[in-house]
Formats: C-alpha cells, sequence, structure tokens
C-alpha cells in the first residue's frame, strides 16, 4: 500500500493542475489597462452563470464577482471598486475576460477565476512594472569640464542607467545611486563628467529594465547662454569671496582698535592718581 501512495499523490496534483486550466503570465505597466482572460472550453453563453476572480492575498479576497449579468459589490475589496468589469461579448463565447483599469503596482500577484458552472479554477499571474522619463541636469562644473546629472524616478522592477555620447559610445558615471521606495518602485540617480572639448555635441541618459524591455532616454544639448550662465556664477562667487573678505578686514580692524583704546584709558587714569599725590 505504501508504494502506491507517492503515484497517488503525483496522480492527484495532476488532476488539481488540470481542472485549474493553463496558467499564463500577464504583464502590465503603471497606468495602463489588462485584460485577465481564461477560457472555459464551453464554447457557449455563460454570461449567466457564477463567476469570481480573488486573489489569496487580499482580504477581503474578492476581486470581482459576477451572477446573472450583473456585478457582485458584496465582499469586493475596496481597492479594486471601479475598477473591475467583465467582457459581454467574450462571456457569449464562453471566456471569461476581467478587465481592470488603472493598474497599481499593488495589484502584483496571482489571480484566481472560479467558475461555478463546473467548479473549474483557473489562474493568471499578472506581472506590473513601471517607468518614467529620466531628467539631466547641470550639476557642477570643473576646470575639466561639465558635471551633468541624471534622475529617474518610480521605475519597477530596479532599472539599470547609462550614458552615451554622440557617437554612441558609453560614457563612465562619476556616481550611481539607486533607493527604493517603501511601496516598491525604485528610484535612480547618475552624474557623469563632460568635457569642455565635447559639448558641442549632445549626451544621452538610458534607463532601461529588462523584463518589461521598456526603455526611456533623454538627450542633453548645453544651452546657447550656457557660458553666460557660467561667468555670472563666477562673478556671483567672486562679489561674494569679496564681500566676506572686506567683512573680515573690517572685523579685525576693530578689534585692533578696541584693544588700542584699552591701555590709553589705564595710562591716563594711572597719571591722573599720580599727580594727585
Amino acid at each position: 500500500m505504501n508504494l502506491f501512495r507517492p503515484l497517488m499523490e503525483v496522480l492527484f496534483l495532476l488532476l488539481i493542475s488540470f481542472s485549474a486550466g493553463e496558467a499564463h503570465t500577464i504583464r502590465a505597466l503603471v497606468g495602463d489597462d489588462v485584460i485577465l482572460s481564461v477560457d472555459t472550453k464551453t464554447s457557449s453563453d455563460i454570461s449567466k452563470a457564477v463567476m469570481e476572480w480573488s486573489r489569496t492575498n487580499l482580504n477581503p479576497d474578492i476581486v470581482h464577482r459576477g451572477e446573472n449579468g450583473l456585478t457582485i459589490y458584496e465582499h469586493q475589496n475596496p481597492a479594486y471598486r471601479g475598477r473591475t468589469m467583465l467582457s459581454a461579448e467574450d462571456l457569449d463565447r464562453g471566456i471569461i475576460s476581467l478587465k481592470l483599469f488603472h493598474v497599481r503596482l499593488a495589484d502584483e500577484g496571482n489571480y484566481t477565476c472560479l467558475f461555478k458552472s463546473t467548479e473549474n479554477m483557473y489562474s493568471v499571474h499578472l506581472l506590473v512594472g513601471a517607468a518614467s522619463s529620466p531628467v539631466i541636469t547641470l550639476e557642477d562644473y570643473t576646470s575639466r569640464g561639465l558635471v551633468l546629472g541624471c534622475r529617474a524616478k518610480g521605475w519597477y522592477p530596479q532599472p539599470k542607467l547609462s550614458w552615451w555620447n554622440a557617437d554612441g559610445l558609453p560614457l563612465p558615471a562619476v556616481t550611481m545611486t539607486t533607493t527604493q521606495d517603501p511601496d516598491r518602485p525604485y528610484n535612480i540617480s547618475s552624474t557623469v563628467e563632460v568635457e569642455w572639448r565635447s559639448l558641442s555635441r549632445p549626451f544621452t541618459c538610458r534607463v532601461h529594465q529588462a523584463l518589461f524591455n521598456q526603455t526611456r532616454e533623454t538627450e542633453w544639448h548645453h544651452p546657447e547662454n550656457l557660458f553666460e550662465h557660467l561667468d555670472r556664477s563666477y562673478q556671483i562667487a567672486y562679489a561674494l569671496m569679496t564681500s566676506a573678505v572686506l567683512f573680515l578686514v573690517g572685523a579685525l580692524l576693530i578689534v585692533y582698535r578696541i584693544g588700542r583704546r584699552k591701555p590709553q584709558k589705564r595710562k591716563d587714569w594711572m597719571e591722573c592718581h599720580l599727580e594727585d599725590f
């Protein structure tokens, strides 16, 4: 009897997998609308049947429940209220398609569809990604050239950032920093130093995420008034430095004069008292 037990367990798992249907993965980006679809293989109108989409890691776990062609809002998780709808056209063909509006990162996970008529369960795994365009800023300038900064916020999963010159060649980054927010998005930033002689051509900051094949890039062209801006910055810095030096010199002169007055007053006091004797 013990010899057949492992075989029975394997058969039981196979039966469960068969009844659950073929699990598949769907990808979507934050803000998109996505359709979670399963085929009941009935090839007939199932719009009046009872069907229920759920997630096991939610409380309550109901994402959407349909019955007699109506949406049942009782026990629906508040996070999905007003964001789900069943496709009536697909129900006519025996397909249960749940449209999820305005996808969020929190929507990522395993979804189960229970078709009450046959008690079959179907699984769909939803992967959610997020991307945004990078922003390039002028951070600093040195004797060798300019320091450019690039920042990209709200990416998921974790992306990679790279710098490129006008010839399509990668540039070595000076700094590279990645942080993650409590609600999972990643923020990435980097700096690069470009030489003065190469400023006539553009530079590109590129952010890429492989799983969702998402790429965003921004080109930086030096503004026409760049050197005017730098000259003005130097002038402001020079003016501030000059003011600080003048203030320091003035303060030292005041302290010096106060220090000289005190011995003179003491000398006058002593001479006055000696005359009394």
